[in-house]
């Protein structure tokens, strides 16, 4: 199995950066819940689910991502284009105030986040093209 740096570099990244932004919300979850309770979206009864179906997912996507890497990219490509669409949907509703992923990322605007969310996308799908090849 021949080994790309370059590749390996990219994976590394997206599981560092997944692991960030799930710590944040993990430290700052009444902030998380809140942000979700803001969109209006949901019944109040169900925030929680969402919240930590999200959490969830994201820490399922990072697993997967260390133990069965394809797996994980096809996780890790469902949340991303998932999340897209959630915050598209909130951005049409006009119900996208700010980011609320915590950290640095806090307080970002649509335009900003949808890019990172489509440079990660982007991202995502070369490493599964490349996985392919590996």
């Amino acid at each position: 199995m021949k080994c790309n740096i370059t590749y390996r570099v990219l994976v590394c990244g997206i599981v560092l950066f997944f692991a960030y932004t799930l710590a944040n919300k993990l430290l700052n979850l009444i902030s998380f819940e809140l942000n979700i309770a803001k969109t209006g979206l949901f019944h109040p009864m169900h925030i929680k689910y969402v919240a930590y179906g999200a959490l969830a997912f994201e820490c399922v996507s990072i697993v997967g991502l260390l133990v069965k890497e394809r797996v994980g990219l096809w996780l890790s490509l469902s949340m991303m284009a998932t999340f897209s669409i959630y915050i598209v949907i909130l951005h049409l509703l006009n119900r996208y105030e700010i980011c609320g992923c915590g950290g640095i990322l806090n307080g970002l605007s649509f335009t900003t986040h949808l890019a990172i969310n489509i440079g990660i996308i982007i991202i995502l799908t070369y490493l599964l093209k490349k996985n392919e090849t590996i």
